[in-house]
């Protein structure tokens, strides 16, 4: 499974969420990115819509368009599995995305009229060592076999299998030590309000490392 889906996810709406123009407060700096990150991983949009003056219809699109990019991206489709089993990994990456942990500090003000703002986080490790226990468990049912299964057949359960554990897992997520990472809020040359791509990569790798599995 690829981590790089998630970043896609995550970056591509941030991206989009971004927006709003003329001057902002420290309060305005705060909000905005806390609608930003909720947009983008819990998947909740009132302040976003607030602070964008967008539709929740838009805000909903751009979630479900961005879960299709996972889904596309896992590459579920080509190893054949059953249309049951991709429904639900869908429903479990959002739900991973959902419990990510985080939280905003208050925003100060720089000189140049930006604002900075701590984010802690905590990174996400339910998932460590899930692929090599999902690959202990498919050697052990078939150590004695008689009969190789397709290759769609073991792609289907192993799949089932590790979609059990990661499901198993998240009902109790674990984290790890908590992180501050500094981002910025600041406007463009038309005065449009934005946080740095980069920041919300450090946010996101932060969040959900690279090795998450």
């Amino acid at each position: 499974m690829k981590k790089k889906c998630m970043l896609t996810l995550i970056l591509s709406v941030a991206v989009m969420l971004l927006g709003g123009c003329g001057s902002m407060s420290a309060e305005d700096a705060t909000l905005y990115t806390q609608s930003i990150l909720d947009a983008s991983y819990k998947g909740e949009f009132k302040e976003y819509i607030e602070q964008t003056e967008s539709t929740e219809e838009e805000a909903q699109e751009i979630y479900d368009a961005s879960l299709d990019v996972i889904m596309a991206e896992s590459g579920f489709e080509e190893l054949g599995i059953s249309d049951e089993l991709e429904a639900n990994y869908r429903q479990l990456f959002q739900d991973m995305l959902q419990s990510a942990k985080y939280e905003v500090g208050e925003a100060k003000e720089e000189e140049d009229d930006s604002y900075t703002l701590d984010v802690k986080v905590c990174a996400f490790t339910a998932f460590e060592g899930v692929t090599e226990e999902t690959e202990a468990w498919l050697t052990e049912q078939y150590a004695d076999a008689t009969e190789v299964p397709t290759q769609e057949e073991l792609n289907e359960q192993f799949l089932q299998k590790m979609y059990e554990l990661m499901a198993a897992r998240l009902a109790d997520p674990s984290y790890g030590e908590e992180q501050i990472i500094t981002i910025h809020v600041k406007p463009d040359s038309e005065g449009v309000w934005y946080i740095p791509e980069e920041d919300l990569t450090a946010i996101d790798g932060t969040l959900f490392p690279e090795n998450m599995f």
